[in-house]
């Protein structure tokens, strides 16, 4: 499918910077994809590019990038044109498959904060940004149950349920246009 939300059950460390399960579980897909036939080629027969993003600041990619540097060769990775960063550093820049950590992990109680566009629509932007880095397919990679953990209208929790199921929006818009 051309996207796919995958949850993992992990946590934010305690700096709030990494989710080590998300990390782990990002790099053994990467590795699985590349290790299946059906993902070696683009639709140009070149070699599938690869990417990962982190929505939250750049440890979450640093540590994933040491990850597959640690299970990988280096000739695996430029020939893949493997990159891990944040989203402006995908700026301009697309990958075949692309696989988004969301960091996040659950609230020790209740609810997290509201996400919402932010000043200047900064968030907003940051995530238009990391999801339309995929050619292919785009992996949500989250530890966030939205309905328990994430207010309505909270930008992970439209990101996580748009994953989900990507045709609810135009089931509504179709449901909406009938009425």
């Amino acid at each position: 499918p051309a996207l796919v939300a995958h949850r993992v059950h992990g946590f934010r460390n305690e700096r709030g910077k990494t989710n080590t399960v998300e990390a782990e579980e990002i790099a053994s897909l990467v590795v699985a994809c590349l290790n299946d036939p059906e993902y070696a080629a683009n639709e140009s027969g070149r070699p599938t590019s690869y990417g990962v993003i982190s929505l939250l600041g750049d440890e979450q990619a640093l540590l994933i990038e040491n990850l597959l540097r640690q299970r990988l060769s280096a000739d695996v990775l430029i020939k893949h044109r493997l990159l891990c960063g944040n989203a402006a550093q995908f700026q301009g820049d697309e990958r075949d498959v692309v696989f988004l950590s969301m960091v996040d992990g659950p609230p020790e109680d209740g609810q997290l904060a509201r996400r919402d566009a932010g000043p200047k629509d900064l968030f907003k932007k940051r995530y238009n940004v990391a999801v339309s880095r995929a050619r292919n397919q785009l992996w949500v990679v989250h530890s966030l149950d939205p309905e328990t953990h994430l207010k309505s209208g909270d930008l992970r929790r439209r990101l996580i349920e748009h994953a989900r199921d990507p045709k609810a929006l135009l089931r509504a818009i179709t449901s909406a246009l009938k009425c």
